[in-house]
């Protein structure tokens, strides 16, 4: 069988959750989404219309991107794949820290991750470049078991993940995470092509 030579690609951000809502920073905790963003995310899936049908949901084991991808199933022949190394960015010992409480102890530090999420890594936790090769290499690995010469695939993760997928998607050199995260929940559709899979491997490889 011939192999993919291009990839239609659904990313859906999952909604907020309690920690979201109080301004604590979210990475790899696993948390529920509260109502708010469970109707955002049901709202973003029932206005999805995609072009071609879905044949396959990549997700984490994650409680919020295991909800969202069962609700995208609209027929029996969707199948989801959990993906472990599809979780959300780690974010060390700032997890679960107040951002008012982050800044008042660390502004400096603080100020520039708000400014640029690349510059700056939470203690004991993962940098922005790791969390973008990790993300980008596990969903070329996992989409190239795809069949078919075009396959359509739903991609569900939480969002940070989801920034930094989108601005790969999006061919973006600095990835300005915060104003994307400010954007209402939708499903968004991008066409990868095979050579830009090819770029991106070559890149990884001359750069390991």
């Amino acid at each position: 069988m011939a192999k993919p030579i291009g990839y239609t690609l659904h990313l859906l951000c999952v909604g907020e959750t309690t920690w979201d809502a109080d301004s604590r920073i979210i990475g790899h905790t696993d948390l529920p989404m509260t109502e708010t963003g469970s109707n955002a995310v049901a709202d973003a899936i029932r206005a999805f219309k995609p072009g071609h049908p879905i044949s396959l949901i990549l997700s984490s084991s994650e409680e919020s991107s295991q909800w969202s991808a069962n609700l995208m199933i609209s027929s029996p022949e969707i199948k989801i794949r959990t993906v472990e190394n599809l979780s959300n960015a780690s974010m060390g010992l700032w997890e679960g820290e107040l951002e008012s409480i982050l800044e008042e102890r660390c502004p400096t530090a603080y100020n520039q991750w708000k400014d640029n999420p690349a510059r700056i890594t939470p203690p004991e936790g993962e940098s922005f470049y790791d969390a973008q090769d990790r993300l980008v290499s596990t969903i070329i690995k996992a989409i190239s078991k795809a069949k078919g010469s075009h396959p359509s695939i739903a991609i569900v993760l939480r969002p940070w993940a989801w920034a930094i997928v989108r601005c790969w998607l999006n061919e973006q050199k600095i990835c300005d995470i915060w104003s994307q995260l400010e954007d209402p929940l939708q499903v968004e559709t991008f066409e990868l092509m095979k050579s830009q899979i090819d770029s991106y491997q070559s890149r990884a490889k001359a750069s390991a």
